[in-house]
Parts: C-alpha cells; structure tokens; sequence
C-alpha cells in the first residue's frame, strides 16, 4: 500500500496534543446547548450526572482513539487497518475509521454554514445594527441573514479558505500554531465577558439559576442529555483523537491528558454559561438554546446594553475563533486520510480535502434548496446532515469503536499506553469499554426509540 511510505509527522511537544485536543472539545455546542440544559435537568446535580457519564463512558472512548491512533501511527482507517492486522482480526474493521471521516466532514460542512452566519452577525453588531432592535425584529435579521446567498458564499468560503491556509503548513507550522493563537485568544476574549458578566448586576442570579442543586429535577432525558453531550462534545466517533493519537511521540502515558482535556470541556461549559446567561437577565429574556440563543436572543440583549455593540463583537469574535479552532480540528483527519491513501503532498491534500467540503457547505446553505427540491424528505441537505451524523454516523462508530477495541484489538496492543497510569487503572478502563459503555449505548438508543 502506498501509504505505508509516507512518513508520520510528530508533535513537536505533548502540550500541543493537549491543545489540539482541547480545541476538538470546546465546540459551539459549549455555547449554545450547555449551559440551558444543565439549568433546566437539575443545576449542579445535572453536572454530577455528567461527570459521571465522561467518568465512565467519555473518558474511557476518548483514551480508546487515542490509543488506536498511537499504535496505529495512521489516519483513522489505516491505524484501524494496523491494530486489526497486529490483532489477527478483518480488515474490514476499518469501517470505523471510514464512519470517522464521514462525520468529521459532514460537521465540518454543518460548522462552515453556521460560521457564515457567525461572520454576518460578527460584521452586523459592529456596526451597530442590532442597537434597540427588539426580538421580533432579530428573528426576522436572522432569517433574512440565512436567505443572504451572496453573502453567505463570501463568508463560508473565506472561512474554509482560512482553515485550508492554515493546515496546509503541516502538523506543528499549521495546525499547532494556528490553534496556539486561537486558543489563547479566545481565553483572553472570554475572561473579558466574564468580567462584565460579574459587574452586570444579575452574576449571581445566574450562578443560582445554573447550579442549585435539584436532583428532583433528574430524569431518564436527563440522563439521554448528559449521555450525549459527553458523546458529542468530547469529538469521539470523528476521528481526529486517533490522528492525534497517531502524531504522539512514543514516550510517557496519554490517560491523564485525556481525563484533563474532558475536565477543561465541562469548566468551559460553565463558564460560558455565566457569559451567556446574565447577558440574557439583563433584558428581562428567558434562557433559551440553539440558534435561538446565538442569533436572536443574544444580539438582542447586546442590543440593550450599554456598551453592548463592543460586547457582542467580542462575542461573535469569541464564536469566530472557537469555530475556526474546531474546524482545523474536524478537517484534519480527512487530510491526514487523503495523504497517506494516496501517497500525496499535504499541500494537495488540504486543497482537495477543503475543496470537496467548500462544494457541499455551499449547497447546504440554507437558503438553497436543491436537496429538498429533489427528493420527496421535505429536508435541506443541511439539516440531513445533521440528522445523520447525530442519529446514525457518531452512535455507529461509537458503538463500534467500543467493540473493537474491549472485544477485538488484542490486550497486550494496549496494555503499554495505559499501564504507566497503573494496572488497577487498565482493568478499570478494560472492564468499562468491554462492559459497560456498550451497554450505556445500547439503553441509550432504547431510552430513545421510547421517548419518540
């Protein structure tokens, strides 16, 4: 196979893993979903049922891609193709690997659209549009935002054309040091919302509205919702932690930076949370999720405040970089793939990789069309790939990914990545991947055909 003559790049430094990782982790879901839900499933009690499913389920499968990608040395399919080879087990297991690049991309795409968004609402509050504009008239700026096709084809396509630029300079002079900028960028922007947030006057509303404790308020949803958003929010199943995995250098144990990476995920949560939440008291608005949050609630009450135009450029620059960081963190196994499959420089990688992605971003606009017009789904090619990464492409490899690595990649494979960290810690991890978290998947998706 020609992809055995490429030579794997390393991280110049594990701290570089961390941040990479990280990055992978702090998504726009942070934002946007969070801190709604835990408010509304039980305040800190929620938070103590998310602990334990990144406890016992995203720690476990994040330390399982990690671990892959550092034996296997490969983008996701090959280092599949490796362990399975080493562990006298079917190629074909490598369909995990195949799922990874599916969703990593299709997120990607999802990512560029709303970023477009993102860029519009960025340039609008700058100039002050959104000042006194009221929540219907937001509602009405987003949908006209969406329909903006002129705009939105600037917008996404600069945006995938910076994530290109960027990954094109390699692992260490690319991906690194782009995340290395952006990273502390976005950590300088939001200490600088905090620090209003704290003086706005309704700070400790929020505290109280985000972390009483009610554990009457826990649920069988709530219990799905942590289940997912430890799945989701941690990027397992997109195949960037076993390229990640894959640029390790062979020396030292990875579990502990994993356990940290998801620890940093749930303080991220939070404090966005206590952004986003005080900003929305302020005008007297309920707190909502989703794009609802983002692109109406939010401008609006910037909208009310003093010096709420700088805030909420702030806000949307916030959005910008953790956006961005996301996307060189989703784009670069597929690149990783494309190289090593065929025997590519990385330049021309990341230029047909971010070309293939920039043709479905810009037929999943929202304001085209051309999907729902031609199949009988009443649905836009954006919110089919939602859909399918959500309910078929990330459970799938997850599950799989379980099974593979406590059932098929042979004991002794793994034992040398994670013994460092203790023998009662291998068996514990072995015992919860073999066990536990494919019992967690398969409740989860009966919990779900049930509350459907």
């Amino acid at each position: 196979m020609s992809s055995t003559t490429i030579t794997q790049p390393v991280w110049s430094s594990r701290w570089l893993f961390f941040i990479a990782a990280t990055a992978g982790t702090v998504g726009l879901g942070n934002i946007w979903k969070f801190p709604f839900v835990m408010a509304e499933n039980g305040g800190s009690a929620f938070v103590l049922l998310y602990l334990l499913c990144i406890a016992v389920m995203g720690g476990p499968m994040m330390l399982c891609e990690v671990v892959i990608g550092h034996i296997g040395k490969g983008n996701p399919v090959l280092s599949i193709q490796r362990t399975a080879q080493r562990s006298q087990a079917s190629s074909r297991w490598s369909l995990i690997g195949y799922l990874g690049l599916a969703s990593g991309l299709a997120i990607f795409v999802l990512l560029s659209v709303v970023a477009g968004w993102a860029i519009s609402y960025l340039l609008e509050m700058f100039q002050g549009n959104f000042v006194d504009i009221g929540r219907t008239a937001a509602t009405a700026t987003f949908e006209q935002i969406k329909t903006d096709q002129q705009s939105l084809f600037i917008y996404q396509s600069g945006f995938i054309g910076i994530a290109a630029a960027i990954l094109v300079f390699g692992i260490n002079k690319g991906l690194a040091r782009g995340l290395l900028y952006l990273v502390p960028m976005s950590v300088i922007i939001l200490s600088v919302l905090m620090y209003y947030s704290v003086n706005s006057g309704y700070f400790m509303q929020a505290v109280q509205y985000l972390f009483t404790y009610e554990p009457e308020k826990i649920t069988i949803s709530s219990f799905l919702l942590a289940f997912e958003h430890a799945f989701y929010t941690l990027s397992i199943g997109v195949g960037s932690l076993m390229v990640f995995g894959a640029y390790m250098p062979n020396r030292g144990a990875v579990g502990a930076i994993v356990f940290s990476v998801a620890l940093i995920d749930i303080l991220v949560s939070a404090l966005l949370g206590l952004v986003t939440i005080p900003t929305l008291f302020f005008s007297q608005m309920l707190p909502v999720s989703g794009y609802d949050l983002l692109f109406v609630a939010l401008p609006t009450a910037y909208g009310d405040m003093q010096n709420g135009q700088y805030l909420g450029v702030m806000f949307f620059t916030f959005v910008m970089f953790t956006a961005l960081s996301s996307a060189l963190v989703l784009l670069e196994p597929s690149i990783a793939w494309c190289k090593e499959r065929f025997a590519m420089e990385r330049w021309n990688a990341t230029v047909l990789v971010a070309f293939i992605a920039w043709l479905i971003s810009l037929a999943s606009m929202q304001g085209w069309h051309i999907i729902s017009d031609i199949s009988n789904l009443g649905l836009t090619l954006f919110e089919m790939l939602n859909i399918l990464t959500a309910k078929v492409l990330l459970p799938a490899a997850g599950l799989l990914l379980a099974i593979y690595v406590g059932w098929v990649l042979k004991p002794e494979l793994v034992k040398n990545e994670i013994v460092n960290s203790g023998i009662g810690w291998l068996y514990l991890w072995y015992f919860l991947i073999r066990f536990i978290v494919p019992s967690l998947f398969l409740v989860v998706l009966i919990l779900n055909q049930l509350e459907t």
